[in-house]
Formats: structure tokens, sequence, C-alpha cells
């Protein structure tokens, strides 16, 4: 504002009778005023009659008769405050309770503040207010008031950020009885505050959604064209049949001194297979009139906050919302405590409600709960005084230049919790170049301020400090990098701050408690000293251990180790409490705990309605201005123009902006979103005289009727050679209103969903799981074919976008096995972007990147949930589905630990180490020693073996875990139809399940532990159904069977149970499969016949035909059996695996008869890679791009894309 504003007013020598105020007041506004108590609304028409904008007047509620219309206008009058720039300390709560003292006080203030800031203009406040009569406000105090007396007083008051003293002296005369009407309560007031959000939500669309002025009337009502003609019915509708979050954003800034209270829902749109964001309603609450600066220490006001909350809960009953279904809450209150009584209050609803209230800023919270008690005076001192010496010295080397490569996040004068990133990488960085410190300040001495450093860096206690705090932040530090762009995944979040409350869990904490510690987060543990670790036994990390072994008693004596050891121990205590208070509660159990109304199908909706973002703009972007949107926008020197918004990628985005392609003329620019006007506007927005005379304009209005037609449906009698007459009839439809369809049909539908990714058939049958945009039945079927397939050099064989592809790149993040074809990169993405990409090193691909567009693919975030959901088994018994664990991030994954059961001659070992994971400990039960002499020989003893599983307690288990994968297949002898001695389930071997079963049921983690887990049961095929549906009732699921014969030369069908992903999707053979006998035999025998039966330990399954007589090889004429070598090639076993401990053949026969086909089980452990890490794999690199094998159902459509 050009006028100059006088802030500071000195009020000490001014002693104005309360008379004389009232006198001036009445002939300033026109009004009737008799006490100074009465005076609210009129504050906030001097500010309008002093700064003319400062504040909307016709937001005032000169009829002001409650507490709830005295908020408001105090509030409004803080906003017009800080809109001008006054620092004035507003006493609300005294004003609204009648304090006659702090009303005569702030009256006096503001009529010298007036004084010095009028400007002589004439001012009609009569008018200005519409005619108004401003009723004296009441809604104070609700007693009978009748007082005489003198009260001398002392009022401190901020001015200008100073605090001012004035002595006041007020007589008062007796005041009449009269009764004040009772405040009324928060919940009466909501039909009024709905009506006065109207005020609030307009605005709000207009400067965040880009919404035009424009109303739509539905049913006699006045909707807003940023929100569905049906709105909030649809909404409402949704949350009825689904879970949901809820959004309450409050403070929302809206201009010109205003703000709002947002709230909006969250949920998984099934009709469009989208996570959607809707704005529900606007709320006036008295949060919204908090200010940092000034409120800090009001916000806290419980009574207030309940108020709010039951607001909310009123609006959200009297829309109809269904509060049972409220699965996850999140507000932006700025202090934890307000947050906290909005989920109190909701809880009664749905106690397991998630809150993620706390989850913003976790791990700043953490690290400075970690440093204050601890390490502050000689770490973070330390760091200053050096990046003084940086910020100071003229020349430095390089390895403080290093040490600040980041410096500009740096600033003294901010809190820890500010910046806890910056602190925890100095750290780090200062541990590695200790010693190159030292020398560097010891060649600046005698410098003052270097020796002061140098003195620190020498002390042996300072330097333990440091190296305690590399290795105690560093799990903390992934979730601040996380955390750190404001637009973080939030299921990444919460599984981040999961893993580090167990970290830190772990290195405080005795074993025996850590589970019970984790599920019920009970921070009681932490002061029971029975519970904790010893002090000596705190892990302080290997460099601290070795640097207190190393360092000499006269340099670090034992109260310092003492000192030191005590102080490290605060540290996980501090940090963990920090941590259990932020991270949700109930954030796992909910997850899994809803039953669900068909198979994974509410479970599923749960996850999905997670928030992608906690970020408020990310959020505000979702509710309109989607990609695909007609609009018109603004050109520079042109009338408006007609254009389609564009997705844009996070890096080029502005907040409050699209990009729009304007029609006819191949250009995009970022157009603000109060520019942008719906396209349903044509009769407004069009330009008679550019269409005259503007031949690209022309084509602009041709080519975006054209697209408005196909979304439409319109069909028009003009073909499209006579544009002329095409173009007329368009636009007589145009300018009538778009109809029959109307404007609500040009909306963008998810078209991605409208066609197939792979082949571009419009003909679609279900989404894809990765990327937004559907498949076609028969791309699905190829797509569940080859997802899971690996080449020997552990990427995949073929696309992940596509399953086809001939030349595809690979990506070069440690972990991720994913390639891309050409033809999907160079369509989907860009012209040219494959060759491109080809010159980067290393290339990370589009899934390991954070989720944005690129071109017309764009990956989903929830894309671990979908892939599951694709190859969902609903077939036999209706069993729950198992817990859904979502895929983690290639960066997060750990090697695997195995516990494999009757393992055999370790086939679950050959197929983990030919996909290429890295495999931490592999144990394994097995009691033939023929089979324990074939894996020890081939794998040089890497595999522990343990025996018998009958023999292995849970003692046995918490000592060799805990692991992350259970395998197994119990003999088969008693439990084949084949056998008709068998002696079932429950005699014989076949009681051995019930081994597995057992060892089953301890492994698996608790409710409350996020780590994956998975396991896998292998058995005949046929078996009696008795035994079958008892095994599938022990294992809580179906199975399903998968035959060698699709992928070897030999039929052998068996039964799977498990967990793991992808069980039941078709099996298909890959490029190094031997699908015939003839690939496996030696050289100069022929093959008699292409599949070979069962082959089990009996020597006669080897002959074929139909009396069993045949041999099924030809040398040099004559019939042969199959020679074990070749058998082992059948198997998928290198040749020569079982030449060990001179076996003879019956006995290598015997052990290969026992054990599973290797190309089954890769095929069934292949998700897997999604879950663990692999080995990194030097024959290939990103830039490099591979040649495919030809697709099994390489389509005649996708060779022509």
């Amino acid at each position: 504002m050009a006028q100059n504003v006088a802030k500071n007013i000195n009020v000490t020598s001014v002693n104005v009778n309360h008379y004389e105020l009232l006198a001036w007041l009445n002939e300033t506004l026109q009004t009737g005023f008799t006490k100074i108590e009465q005076v609210c609304a009129a504050y906030c028409q001097l500010m309008d009659c002093l700064f003319p904008g400062s504040l909307d007047l016709s937001r005032v509620r000169f009829q002001s008769s409650n507490m709830v219309d005295s908020i408001h206008n105090y509030s409004l009058l803080q906003a017009a405050f800080r809109q001008v720039g006054v620092v004035r300390y507003i006493p609300t709560e005294a004003l609204i309770k009648k304090n006659s003292i702090v009303a005569l006080t702030f009256l006096q203030w503001f009529k010298l503040f007036f004084d010095k800031n009028k400007s002589g203009r004439e001012y009609h406040a009569f008018e200005a207010r519409g005619g108004q009569s401003m009723v004296p406000d009441s809604g104070g105090s609700s007693v009978h008031q009748q007082t005489n007396h003198i009260a001398a007083a002392k009022i401190f008051y901020i001015a200008n950020i100073k605090i001012e003293t004035m002595e006041i002296t007020v007589i008062e005369e007796p005041v009449v009885a009269q009764e004040i009407k009772k405040v009324e309560p928060a919940e009466a007031a909501v039909e009024k505050e709905n009506q006065e959000s109207g005020d609030t939500l307009l605005p709000f669309i207009r400067r965040y959604c880009g919404d035009s002025v424009d109303n739509t009337q539905v049913s006699g009502l006045s909707v807003p064209s940023g929100l569905s003609p049906v709105h909030p019915k649809d909404i409402v509708q949704a949350c009825c049949r689904t879970p949901y979050c809820l959004y309450l954003y409050v403070g929302v800034e809206l201009g010109r001194g205003q703000s709002t209270s947002v709230v909006l829902i969250g949920y998984f749109d099934q009709s469009a297979g989208i996570s959607v964001v809707r704005l529900l309603q606007t709320l006036q609450m008295s949060v919204d009139t908090f200010h940092p600066q000034t409120d800090a220490n009001t916000i806290s006001d419980k009574h207030d906050a309940d108020a709010d909350a039951r607001l909310l809960i009123s609006m959200l009953k009297e829309l109809g919302i269904t509060l049972s279904n409220l699965a996850v809450f999140y507000c932006n209150a700025p202090h934890p405590a307000v947050s906290q009584v909005f989920v109190s209050q909701l809880q009664a609803f749905n106690p397991r409600l998630v809150s993620l209230c706390g989850l913003p800023g976790i791990a700043e919270r953490a690290c400075q709960a970690g440093f204050l008690p601890t390490f502050h005076q000689c770490v973070v001192n330390l760091i200053g005084d050096i990046h003084q010496h940086y910020s100071t010295c003229s020349s430095v080397n390089d390895n403080l230049k290093e040490l600040f490569a980041d410096s500009e996040s740096y600033n003294p004068s901010q809190p820890l919790h500010a910046q806890g990133l910056f602190f925890t990488r100095t750290v780090q960085k200062m541990v590695s170049s200790w010693r190159d410190l030292a020398e560097y300040f010891k060649s600046l001495m005698p410098a003052e301020d270097a020796h002061r450093i140098r003195t620190q860096l020498m002390d042996h206690k300072v330097k333990l400090y440091f190296l305690f705090l590399s290795h105690a932040l560093e799990p903390l530090r992934a979730l601040q990098e996380l955390q750190q762009h404001g637009s973080t995944d939030v299921a990444a979040e919460l599984h981040l701050t999961s893993e580090l409350v167990r970290s830190y869990a772990a290195r405080r904490l005795r074993p025996a408690v850590i589970e019970s510690f984790l599920r019920k987060r009970d921070l009681q543990v932490l002061r029971k000293k029975n519970e904790l670790l010893c002090k000596k036994e705190v892990d302080v990390g290997p460099c601290v251990k070795e640097f207190l072994w190393a360092t000499a008693v006269i340099d670090l004596g034992e109260h310092e180790r003492n000192h030191f050891l005590n102080f490290a121990a605060a540290f996980y205590k501090a940090a963990l409490q920090s941590l259990v208070e932020g991270i949700p509660q109930h954030g796992k159990s909910v997850l899994r705990g809803i039953r669900p109304n068909s198979l994974l199908h509410r479970l599923l909706l749960t996850l999905l309605a997670l928030p992608s973002s906690l970020c408020s703009k990310q959020v505000f972007s979702k509710v309109s201005g989607a990609p695909g949107e007609l609009v018109w926008g603004q050109v520079e020197g042109f009338s408006p123009w007609p254009g389609i918004i564009e997705p844009c990628s996070g890096e080029d985005a502005f907040p409050g902006k699209r990009m729009v392609e304007f029609y006819g003329q191949r250009v995009s620019s970022q157009v603000s979103l109060k520019a942008l006007k719906p396209f349903a506007a044509f009769t407004e927005r069009f330009c008679s005289k550019s269409f005259a005379i503007l031949v690209t304009y022309r084509e602009a209005i041709f080519q975006s009727l054209q697209e408005a037609a196909v979304r439409c449906k319109k069909q028009f009698s003009a073909s499209l050679e006579d544009r002329d007459d095409l173009l007329k009839q368009m636009l007589n439809w145009a300018f009538g209103g778009f109809q029959p369809s109307g404007p609500n049909a040009l909306k963008p539908s998810n078209n991605k969903n409208g066609f197939c990714l792979c082949c571009g058939t419009e003909n679609v049958e279900i989404f894809h799981p990765l990327f937004k945009g559907s498949l076609c039945l028969k791309c699905k079927n190829n797509f569940a074919e080859t997802l899971y397939r690996y080449d020997e050099d552990g990427y995949q064989s073929y696309c992940t976008i596509c399953c086809y592809g001939m030349e595809v790149i690979l990506c070069g993040k440690d972990s991720c096995c994913r390639s891309y074809c050409g033809d999907c990169l160079n369509i989907l993405v860009g012209a040219g972007t494959f060759d491109s990409l080809k010159l980067v090193e290393p290339w990370i691909c589009f899934m390991c990147q954070p989720h944005r567009p690129h071109g017309a693919l764009v990956p989903r975030e929830d894309w671990s949930i979908r892939v599951q959901e694709l190859f969902a088994n609903d077939s036999a018994m209706a069993f729950e589905p198992h817990r859904v664990y979502p895929s983690i991030p290639a960066n997060l994954r750990r090697p695997l630990r195995v516990l494999s059961l009757f393992d055999g001659i370790a086939t679950g070992y050959v197929v983990l180490k030919e996909l290429g994971f890295k495999v931490e400990k592999y144990v394994a039960s097995e009691v033939c020693e023929d089979s324990i002499a074939v894996a020890v020989i081939n794998h040089d003893a890497k595999i522990i073996h343990v025996g018998d599983a009958r023999l292995i307690t849970e003692e046995h288990l918490e000592q060799w875990g805990p692991f992350d994968l259970l395998i197994g297949g119990s003999p088969c002898n008693d439990l084949s139809i084949v056998n008709p001695l068998r002696k079932g389930l429950y005699e014989g071997t076949g009681r051995l399940f019930f081994e597995y079963y057992r060892i089953l049921q301890l492994l698996k983690p608790k409710e409350d532990d996020p780590r994956p887990f998975f396991w896998l049961f292998e058995n005949v095929v046929f078996m009696n159904t008795h035994d079958k549906v008892n095994i599938c009732r022990f294992l809580e699921c179906n199975p399903v069977l998968v035959d060698a014969v699709k992928v070897s030369p030999a039929h052998r069908a068996r039964s799977f149970w498990g967990n793991i992903p992808g069980m039941g999707r078709p099996i298909t053979a890959s490029q190094s499969d031997k699908l015939s006998l003839q690939e496996c035999l030696e050289i100069g025998r022929e093959a008699r016949v292409t599949k070979v039966r069962t082959i089990t330990t009996n020597p006669n399954s080897l002959k074929q035909g139909k009396n069993v007589s045949l041999l099924p090889v030809l040398q040099n004429g004559q019939e042969d059996n199959l020679w074990i070598t070749e058998l082992e090639r059948i198997f998928g076993f290198p040749k020569h695996y079982t030449d060990v401990r001179n076996m003879n053949r019956q006995q290598r026969q015997k052990v290969l008869g026992k054990a599973w086909s290797v190309p089954v089980i890769r095929h069934l452990f292949a998700p897997l890679k999604d879950y663990f890490a692999c080995e990194e794999l030097p024959p290939m690199t990103s830039s490099t791009s591979s040649t495919s094998p030809p697709s099994p159902a390489s389509s005649e459509e996708h060779q022509l894309r």
C-alpha cells in the first residue's frame, strides 16, 4: 500500500475520558454505542475508513450477538492489520469477556492510531455498511453485572515489537444490571457457518482451482462451476460405500486479509479407476484467527479447539457423510494439541482412525529431540564456528568447501529442527574428513578462531560425539531426505518411519520387549530400567567401539566414557519417544483389520485411499484443472484463445499455474489458474473479430470444437472435407450450449483408460497395473505371463510397459531389473526418447524416479497393490486374503534370509542365485545325507544345515532369524493316491506337513510388523480330496497348480500354497528353458518322445509309452535310458550337479526324483525381486540396449505401432 502507516503510537501520556471516546466513535461511524465493552465490529469499519480495501466490509458481522461473531470480526481485524503492516496484539479473549480495562485501553490506542493515519477523505459510514445498524456486541459475559469501582492496572501491549507500559486509572459509573444473552454452542451455529462459508468457498475456488465467477443453478441452489453439478451428493454417496480420507487445512490464505479452513475428501473412485480429492466445504474456525508470530501461546486453547472440532463434525453430519467409513485424517494445524482434539472427537465414530497429523516433520523433530539434551553444546556450536569461518574467510581449502557444499540451506539464526538434514550431512562429512580439518586449522594458527576450532577438533570427547552421531543419525537421514521436498509419498513415509522406530528400538531396548513395544507403543517402557539395555550394550556403532578401544585412558577417562554412554542412551530414548509420538496410531492394523465385503475389495480401497502427499499445494491441485480439460486461456496480444491443459512435470510446475497447449499455434505455456476459463463459456469468450481476420484463430476454433464433438459424441451432417459447412454447424452447436449432452460432457474422461497401452485397441478388459491406462484381453494374458520373466542377466525379458519389444533399455538403479522398449518410449513419452536415453549413464527408470508424468506415460503410485490384485487367486474355497505387502523401493531393499524345510538338493537356493538375489542366510532342514552332500559341494558350504525339522524349536528360530521366506514341501509318499499303502495326512510322513505349519505360525510377523514375510508350500496334485481340503484350511488359502511340462520336457504337476504375489499367473517358458527332450540329450543321442512322464525315485518312471515299456532315447539305433546328466538338465540343474560322494545312478535319480523343477520355482520366486536386494549385474549398464527374444504372444497390432 502506497500510503504510509503510523504504527508506533506512544500512549503513555494519554488520558482520554471514555465518554469522549464513545462520542468520537458514534460521530465517526453514525452509531449509538453507550458502553466501551460494546465495541467490536466498529473496529473493522474504522480500518475500512482508514485503508480502503484492507478488508472486505461485506464479511463483517455487524449484527454480532455471540462469541462466534466476535471471533470472526476480530480475525478480520487481525488480518487487516497484517495486510497494512501493523504489528499489534489484539487481546481477543479479554475483549470478548468484556474486560472494561482492556476494552478502554484498546479503544484509546485505536483512536490515536486513527488520528495519525486519517487522510481527511469523505466517508459515509452508514452507506458503506449497506444501511445495517451496528447492534452493540453482547457476546461476552453471561452474568448480571453491577459494579462501581476504581481500578488501577498496568496494561502491556505490543507495538512495533516493543512492549510499552501505560498507567491508567478508570472510573466507572454504576452499570445497570442487564440480562446478557448466553453464548450459543458452536454446534448451534453450524447452519449459519455453512451459509457464511459461501463467502470463502468462491474465493478459494478462484484462487486455488481457477474457477470462473459464474455459478450453476442446480435444484434452486447456486453451485460454483468448479464443483460438480450435484455437489455434495456425489461425495456423500461415494463416502457411504468406500473408505475415505478427510483433509482439514486451516488458515488458508485467500488474499485481502482473508483466511479460511478448507475441508476436502479423498477416496478411490472405482468407476474411473483413480484416486481423487474432492472439495467439500470451507469453514470459519477460531484456529483461522491464529497468527504464528502473535498467537503462538494461544493456539492450544482447548475450548476453541473443541468448538472447532464440533463444528467440523456437525457439518459432516448435516451433509450426510458416513463417519464410520473415515479411515484417515490429516490436519495442518500449527500446534499438535489442536490436531489431537480433532482426532479424539473423530475417533469416537471410528476407533481405528489413522491420524497423519504428526507425520510431516517427524524426522526433524526426532533429530532435535536427540540433539538438544545431549550433544547441542559440543556439536552444534562446533559446526557453527566452522561455518562462520567458512563464511568469512576469503580462501578455504577443498575439504571445507565440500563440507558446506549445500551451505545455502544453513541459517545460524534458525532453530535446529528447521535444518536437521543439514546437521546430519555435516556431521557425517566431518567424520570422514576429521584429520584433514584438524590439519587445515592447524595451518591457520595462531588466528583466534582457528585455535579455538582446532582445540575442539583435537578433543577426544568431541570426536567421540561426532562418531556416535554419524552412526546414530544414518537411519534418520533417509527419512529426512524423503520429507525435505514436502511432496513425499505418504505410504513411503509411513513405511520408512516404522523401520526407523524398529531400528532405534533395537538399539535401546532389550530384545524380549522390542516386539511388544512396537505393537503397543507404550512410552512407559522407556522409563523402566529393566526393559532397557544397560548403557554398555547400547548400539553406539563400530567406529565408536574401535575409537574407545584405541584411545588411552589418559586421553579419555573413565568418567568421560560413562558420561558419553549416558548421553548416547539419552539420545536414543529422546529420539525414539519423539518418533513414537508422531507416528500414526493404528497405521497398519487399519489396512489389514477391515474385513472385506469380497476378497481384497475393501482392503485395497483403504490402501488406495491413502493420500499420495500431504502438501497443501499438491492436494489443492488435484481438485481441478486436470490434464485434458478444455479451457480458454489468455495469449498476450490476443483475445481469449482455446487450449487444452497438459500434464506438467514436477520440475516445471509452478503453484497456481497449469501448462496449456493452445490450439492452432502448437505452443504451450504455463497460465495462471485465474486466467483460465472453462470451455463451456464459449459464447462469452468467443471473439468474432479475431475469427474474421485471423486464420490461426479460425483454425484453433475448428480444432477445439472437433475435440469437443468427440467428447460429447456429437455427429454433424457436413463432411470433414467441407470444412466451412462443418465449422458453421459446430459453431451453432457450441452457441446453443453443446446440447443435448451439455457442458458436463466436455470434461476429460480418463482417456488413458480408454485404450490398451500395449496395442492401442479401445476394446479394453482391465487396468494396466503399473501405469495409468488399460489392457485388452489378449495383452492382459501376455502381460500376466511375461511380467516376471527374467533373462540370465537378471533383467526382465520384455518391456515393463507392454511385455513385448525387441530392443529394450535397462534401468541402472541397483536392485531394479526393469526394461523398456523403444516403441513404448518413443510413442508414449516422446519421439526420440529411446535414442536420447541410451546416452544417459546411469539411467534411472520411471518406476524408480519420484512418480510424475512422462508425456502420456504416468506411473501409478499404487502399482504394487494393483499388481497383486491382477494376480489375486479367488478360486475354490473362500478365504480371507493374505496380508498385502506393498513393494519396497529399490534403494531400501535388503538381502534375503531363507528357511527351507525338507530342502532336498537345495533347489530353492539354486533359483535364488539364478535370479540374482542377495542371500544373507539360507538355513536348510534335511535328513537325507546324499541330498545334503549335493547341496554342500555345489554351494561351497554357504547353506546352513540344521537337521530334522521336527527338532527345530522356537528358540532356534529366534537364534537363526528373522526370516523373510519360508519354503518347503513335505514328503508325498503317504499323500499321493499313486501309493496304495498311503497313510494320509495324519499318519506316517504325511504328519510332517504339521511341522511346516507349526514353524510357519512361529515365523509369521506380528500384526504391527511391516517387514514383508513370504512362504511357499508344495505337494502332489493327486491326493485325497479331504487331505487337500484340510491343508487348505490350515494354510487358509487355495493352491495353484503348476505343471513343469510348460517349461521343461517332463510332466510334473504340483500344487503350491503360499502368499508370494502373482503365484496364480500363467507360466510360460523363458529363452533359456529347454522345452523338448532332444534339447537335453548328449551329442549323438536321439529323443523318441518330446515330453517324458513324471520322473520319480522309481527307475521305471523313466520308461514311456502306453504299456510303460518304451525307452525314451535311441543311440546308434538302439534303445537306451536317460543318463543322469540328461535328467539334471530336464530338472533345470547344471550338468553333473548330483555327481558327488561317488553316488551311483540309482542314488542320483533318487535325490533328483524328490527335487523341485528349477524353471517352476523360478517362475514362483520371480515376483520377490520387487521386495529384496539383488546382486549388481556388471555385464549390463543402463545405457545398454538389449535385444529381447520374440514374445510368445507377439501381435500384429504391436508390430504395426
